[in-house]
């Protein structure tokens, strides 16, 4: 690794390139005789540049020293200033840099950049505030004035304080549009709804020109004095809006009284019946209310011109509605046992035949009234008065069909002996295992707190029956009777089962398990 090129170096390559200049020149002249003098004289001009050349760049090395200590001053004096205004401490040169030398000119030069970076973000920051301040100050017609110089970087404690003020002043512009924005829209209201009102905003042009007015332009200005000569407006307005309101709500109240009896009598469908019972300013209008006027007024002729068949066929509703009554008291459990039932079926019979009597002559009338007014169509929940008895009788005869069909697959359910099997619990494995079916014995089932409770003949590992069929005493070996009889005493012997104990299946059995000594099943 070759070592670091220094000045030395240098010197003593230009020192070696002259005396083999010299050398080269020497061999040259003496080829040709050159004379001493002219020797001299070519050799002092060559000096005399070599010399300029060295006074040259001592002069320009010289001028770059004086050109970087001023550079120095300045650049230091340019990071104190702006570290003053950026609120900041004194620079403090590196303990590891000289002073006046080319490294502490590239720090101040780098710090320089920094500052400038902070210094314009820190004016933009402030340009943008005092912007803010003066378009809030017009809006809100308000009386803020800057107390520093616009021109200089604010400190940080005042810009903190001209941004919270900002803050405030926003907030306050913010209540105030909503203020008059609620206020315009309920004086418009009223001016639309009630018409003395009108009468009374008309009549007030600096009224008139603040209800026009756009607030959501960025001109308008919300000013103290417009949001309280707007209330004052607003609270001279109420008493004629309220004094209107009562009015109509009464009139409305009246009209919808008149117009509820007449749509019970006329038989009106409730998704037909449009008006609601208490008026609603944000809805309802005197315009709505004419509209229910009329609806009455159309009404009361229907009614008038349908008098005898609407009331024969609330005639018929009365004695269907008892009818059902009568049908509800049947249906309790007790009735038959507690109740005498002949008035009941009486009463029934002869609300039959006034029923059928009514649905004539409600036929009969009906088509006389359209023989004198065949435009005059009368329409029940959308059927004629005829069709909506017969739909009326159809519906509760599906009805009773229904709850009969439900009443009938309950009890079927209930009286069913065993639950139904699916064919996925068909696939299950059954917990309890016999000898014959396995020849694998499951473990014993672990005893469970309501072991104690179950019948003797039943297993808490299954819920099937345990044969009660117990193998009887073996006997002693001998004739059961004093006659004489040969027997057999083989070392193990058997005994039949009893009579009592005989089971078609140990019949069937038959000589094999006469053979086979009994054990004792573990329960």
């Amino acid at each position: 690794m070759s070592r670091r090129h220094s000045v030395v170096d240098a010197y003593a390559v230009v020192d070696a390139k002259i005396r083999d200049t010299m050398n080269e020149l020497s061999n040259l002249w003496d080829e040709v005789d050159m004379k001493d003098s002219m020797r001299c004289n070519r050799v002092e001009k060559a000096f005399a540049h070599i010399t300029q050349l060295c006074d040259d760049m001592v002069t320009g090395e010289r001028d770059m020293v004086t050109s970087l200590r001023l550079s120095i001053r300045e650049d230091l004096s340019n990071v104190e200033k702006m570290r003053r205004e950026l609120e900041m401490d004194g620079f403090q040169r590196p303990a590891d840099i000289k002073d006046g030398s080319i490294a502490l000119r590239r720090r101040l030069q780098a710090e320089v950049k920094d500052l400038e970076e902070e210094f314009n973000r820190r004016h933009e920051e402030q340009k943008a505030l005092i912007e803010k301040l003066e378009r809030l100050k017009t809006r809100l017609a308000s009386e803020f004035q800057f107390e520093h110089d616009l021109h200089s970087l604010f400190p940080v404690s005042a810009f903190q304080q001209y941004t919270s003020t900002a803050n405030e002043m926003e907030e306050d512009l913010s209540q105030r549009w909503k203020q008059v924005d609620l206020l315009q829209t309920e004086i418009r209201q009223w001016r639309e709804m009630a018409s003395h009102v009108a009468q009374q905003i008309d009549g007030d042009d600096e009224l008139r020109s603040l209800l026009e007015t756009n607030i959501d332009s960025d001109v308008f200005v919300f000013s103290r004095q417009i949001v309280d000569d707007l209330k004052a407006y607003h609270q001279e307005l109420k008493p004629l809006y309220d004094q209107w309101l009562e009015e109509i709500e009464f009139r409305w109240t009246e009209q919808y009284e008149l117009l509820a009896d007449l749509w019970e009598k006329c038989m009106i469908p409730h998704d037909q019946r449009h008006y609601s019972a208490v008026f609603e300013p944000a809805k309802n209008s005197e315009d709505v209310l004419s509209r229910m006027q009329a609806e009455r007024e159309r009404l009361e002729a229907k009614y008038a011109s349908c008098k005898g068949i609407y009331d024969l066929v609330e005639k018929w509703k009365t004695a269907w509605n008892e009818r059902l009554e009568i049908e509800e008291r049947r249906r309790q459990p007790d009735y038959y046992k507690k109740t005498n039932v002949l008035p009941d079926n009486k009463r029934d019979r002869e609300l039959g035949v006034r029923m059928n009597a009514l649905d004539k002559e409600i036929a009969s009338a009906y088509r006389r009234h359209l023989k004198e007014n065949p435009d005059d169509v009368i329409r029940i929940h959308g059927k004629e008065p005829s069709m909506y008895i017969a739909s009326v009788e159809e519906e509760h005869h599906q009805e009773i069909k229904f709850l009969l069909q439900l009443k009938k697959e309950e009890k079927t359910r209930l009286q069913s002996p065993t639950p139904s099997r699916t064919p996925r619990t068909a696939q299950k494995r059954t917990i309890f295992k016999t000898p014959a079916s396995s020849t694998k014995t499951e473990p014993v089932a672990k005893r469970l707190h309501f072991e104690g409770e179950l019948p003797p003949c039943m297993s808490p590992a299954t819920s099937e029956m345990i044969s009660f069929i117990t193998p009887t005493r073996r006997q002693l070996a001998g004739p059961k009777t004093s006659s004489p009889k040969e027997t057999i005493t083989p070392s193990r012997t058997t005994t039949p089962l009893s009579k009592r104990a005989a089971t078609p299946s140990s019949m069937a059995s038959g000589a094999s398990s006469s053979h086979k000594p009994l054990t004792r099943r573990n329960f």
